[in-house]
């Protein structure tokens, strides 16, 4: 007797290949998408936390009656209280604990009890002027505080410069604007630092929120991608300028800095910009070096750094914004340039 058996039918080898080619097909389309949305949230959460630093900076204010200097000795006192003393940012070197010429702590640590951080605040030995030795402050050294990391960085954690001797230190992507030039940061004279370059953390002066002719238009911190001086508790790198200062970005040749200026007074925002007239760093000689500090305000985030504003408000800037506009907003007296109003509309 003859049966008759339905016949089973599998997939032939062509069926199954382009069964695959569709699903990479698939994959191909929804692996950007998908990568995109996670940097969407790891830039939110940048956002936050660059917002929290600056909340800690008007705690720090509401309880001092102002903001704090770029960096500190143990007494308090600024670079400008000790400036007579010889001691200046363009001689001072990251790190540095001998001799006179002993690297201050950053404003950051001053934050420390107001970003949930006082464990590590409390360890910290004030007794001592030097922000970081390996014996009389180790907490310091190699402590990675998560507040002060961008979740987009994918750089080491640890400074590579040759001049942090033992364990290398911990490194934080977010720092001062200190200033919108070079020749205003290095500047100790009053008058230089209150010009229309002068930022709000700056290593020479201290300054209240009422300095600030727009406190939402006015950026006081941004991100960095810096891996070799951005140990978080430095404060001799604690404040950078905005604009790259080319060929004359040795942090002695301040004078030539300022020369420089006058011969482009728009400058080059140095927004994720690493070369530039001429210059392969953003700065050759880094506050006493002895290596290049290599970029100044950057990210990771595609085309874009984050900022936060005095008044805590968080903004995206990109990296082409008009430099006209750029240097206002880092100004105090960010209300004198019109470009700005329009850019904020």
């Amino acid at each position: 007797m003859n049966i008759d058996r339905p016949l089973k039918h599998g997939f032939t080898l062509v069926e199954m290949l382009v069964v695959i080619a569709i699903i990479g097909v698939l994959i191909a389309l929804l692996l950007p998408a998908i990568q995109s949305a996670r940097e969407a949230a790891r830039r939110a959460s940048c956002s936050v936390k660059i917002k929290q630093v600056a909340t800690a900076l008007h705690i720090y204010h509401d309880s001092q009656r102002k903001f704090p200097s770029s960096g500190f000795y143990k007494s308090g006192k600024t670079l400008a209280d000790v400036s007579g003393t010889g001691v200046n940012i363009a001689t001072l070197a990251p790190g540095k604990n001998t001799g006179s010429l002993l690297a201050p702590y950053s404003f950051l640590v001053k934050l420390l009890p107001y970003i949930e951080q006082g464990h590590i605040y409390d360890q910290i030995n004030f007794a001592v002027d030097e922000a970081f030795t390996g014996t009389k402050n180790p907490v310091l050294a190699t402590k990675i505080v998560p507040v002060l990391k961008c979740p987009s960085y994918g750089g080491p954690s640890a400074s590579g410069a040759v001049n942090y001797t033992g364990e290398k230190p911990a490194l934080g992507n977010y720092k001062a604007l200190g200033a919108t030039t070079l020749a205003c940061l290095m500047s100790s004279s009053h008058t230089i630092a209150s010009s229309e370059n002068g930022g709000t953390i700056h290593p020479y002066a201290t300054y209240t929120f009422s300095t600030l002719k727009a406190p939402t238009q006015t950026a006081i911190l941004c991100e960095t991608r810096e891996q070799n001086y951005g140990a978080w508790w430095d404060g001799v790198t604690a404040s950078i300028p905005g604009f790259h200062p080319g060929k004359s970005n040795s942090l002695n040749g301040a004078a030539n800095a300022a020369s420089n200026l006058a011969a482009d007074p728009d400058g080059q925002p140095a927004l994720n910009l690493q070369s530039y007239n001429g210059q392969t760093n953003f700065m050759t000689t880094a506050f006493g070096g002895p290596g290049p500090m290599t970029w100044g305000p950057s990210s990771e985030h595609p085309g874009l750094v984050n900022h936060a504003c005095g008044g805590t408000e968080t903004r995206s800037i990109a990296n082409d914004i008009d430099p006209k506009v750029y240097r206002a907003m880092i100004s105090r007296r960010s209300t004198d340039d019109g470009d700005i109003g329009n850019f904020f509309k």
